[in-house]
Formats: structure tokens, sequence, C-alpha cells
């Protein structure tokens, strides 16, 4: 599984780019928010979701965890494939299409190309419960993966958490909850990160 990817952007064609880490290249389709951002022969970091097909093995490429985490979750909609699931995150943030969702805003959706009324409805339906664990997402800002030390700790103290069986969205929100407390420039150690995270937890998530 390729879980993220930091490397030199080569070449961007359509929502396609290819990014060359440690010699090999790698074609990582992004949504439209991101791939505006990139340009090519600078470096850049991306995490990723990697989808087996019979015929194909692809990889999506996201800014954020709770970009990832929406895309995985959008995937297990029926009639909602990986294409889809990329443009609701070229249309809208997480944090926009969760609140439409929750809100019920069926119309709303179908600015997402592809989506119609039925699919809209059908979104509404399957993610309403789902997506709540979102809503409280930007806890601490974008802030957390802009600078390279703290976001490191903060994508390792997430990756841990979901090994001991969390869910990735859940884990966000218990990292950057910890980022928010904290209420300094001091960055916290991974290690700091997941005991802090682990006691939050304990705690009922209280915050």
């Amino acid at each position: 599984m390729i879980g993220s990817i930091r490397g030199k952007v080569l070449r961007i064609d359509g929502m396609t780019a290819l990014i060359e880490a440690h010699g090999v290249g790698y074609e990582v389709e992004l949504p439209g928010r991101l791939l505006s951002s990139l340009k090519c022969d600078e470096e850049c970091f991306v995490y990723t979701q990697h989808v087996v097909r019979e015929d194909a093995e692809l990889l999506y490429g996201f800014m954020r965890l709770e970009e990832r985490s929406l895309f995985r979750t959008l995937i297990k909609v029926n009639g909602v494939g990986p294409k889809m699931a990329l443009a609701v995150l070229s249309t809208f943030s997480v944090e926009d299409f969760t609140k439409k969702i929750l809100d019920g805003e069926a119309k709303s959706l179908e600015q997402i190309p592809g989506v119609g009324r039925r699919t809209a409805e059908r979104m509404l339906v399957e993610l309403k419960d789902r997506l709540n664990a979102f809503k409280d997402l930007d806890i601490a800002g974008s802030s957390v993966e802009t600078q390279d030390s703290s976001h490191e700790n903060f994508t390792d103290a997430v990756l841990a958490l979901t090994s001991l069986g969390y869910k990735e969205n859940e884990a966000v929100k218990y990292v950057k909850t910890v980022i928010k407390e904290q209420g300094s420039s001091e960055t916290l150690s991974t290690q700091d990160l997941i005991v802090k995270s682990l006691a939050l937890i304990s705690k009922g998530g209280k915050h």
C-alpha cells in the first residue's frame, strides 16, 4: 500500500501528475483544487490512495488526510466511484461538502460534475450518518500540514492511531485537538501526540 509520496513534479497532464520519488515516477490522479497548486520541477507532498482493479492499479492523491478519508468514504457509496469522488473534492472542500450533506442540500450537490438528482439524493441518504465524524475536522485549521516537522509528526501520529484500530478521520480529529490544546508554537513529538491523543480518547474525546 502506497500511503504518501514526496517528490518532484515532472509533468502535469489533465488531472494526472507525474511525481518522481527516489528515481521512480508515479502517475497520481488529483482533485482540481490540489492540481492547480502544483508546479512542474517543484517538490510536492501528497497523501495517496492505492486502488487496485482487474485491469489497472491507480493512485489518487490528496493534500490533506481529511480529503483522503472523505474519498474513502465516498467510494463506498452505491454508484460513486473514484472519478466521482475526485469530482466531489474538486468542487467542495471537505468542510463544505460535509455541511451540505448534514444540512440536506441535495440541490447543491448537483454542482458536482456527473452528479444528477438521483445520485445527490443517494449521497444524502448514505452519507449523513457517516459524515458526522467529519464535522469537527477543522479544529486546528490546515496549518499543521504546512510545516515540515509538525507535518511529519502529525502524519506519523495519525498513522499510529489508525494502526491501533481507530478510523482515520477520528484519528485526525484527536491529533488536531491535541495540537490546538498545546496552544504554542512548540512542535510536539510524534510520541507526545500519540500519548496525548490516547489520553483524550480515554476521556471520551472531550475538549
